[in-house]
């Protein structure tokens, strides 16, 4: 019987103590604020019933940091490669390393260095793409 109740009090405590990852309804609304954002890798499902989306979106944030801090949206589809894609990031008050995905698009706040550094993005980008259709012709 002591047997059964320690295994039970220890399978308890572990249960207790693993704590499920928080989301975005979790927290007060009031407690975030908009950053621009990136979004670096968004890999496609291979799945054919799933119809090729993306199920978690990574994206880099602060980007105008010498140090642009990384996070992911996970379980999140989307049906289209979004790679290189602006987007808007929630981060919490008083840690910014709790973030979430909030839309794809600009930040209504954004700094002269955040403008600067979505140009020289998008102008990479447009480069690359020229490069392309010129190794096609």
């Amino acid at each position: 019987m002591k047997k059964i109740l320690a295994i039970l009090i220890l399978i308890s405590s572990i249960l207790i103590s693993c704590k499920e990852e928080k989301t975005y309804a979790d927290y007060n609304e009031n407690d975030f604020y908009e950053v621009q954002g990136l979004v670096t890798h968004a890999p496609l499902t291979d799945d054919p019933y799933d119809l090729h989306v993306a199920k978690d979106v990574h994206y880099k944030y602060f980007l105008d940091r010498d140090q642009p801090l990384s996070g992911i949206e996970e379980n999140f589809e989307i049906l289209e490669d979004v790679k290189g894609y602006p987007v808007v990031i929630l981060v919490h008050i008083e840690d910014e390393t709790i973030n979430f995905f909030d839309r794809i698009g600009f930040s209504e706040n954004l700094s002269i260095d955040e403008k600067k550094i979505l140009e020289e993005h998008f102008q990479e980008q447009m480069d690359i793409e020229r490069e392309k259709i010129n190794k096609r012709n």
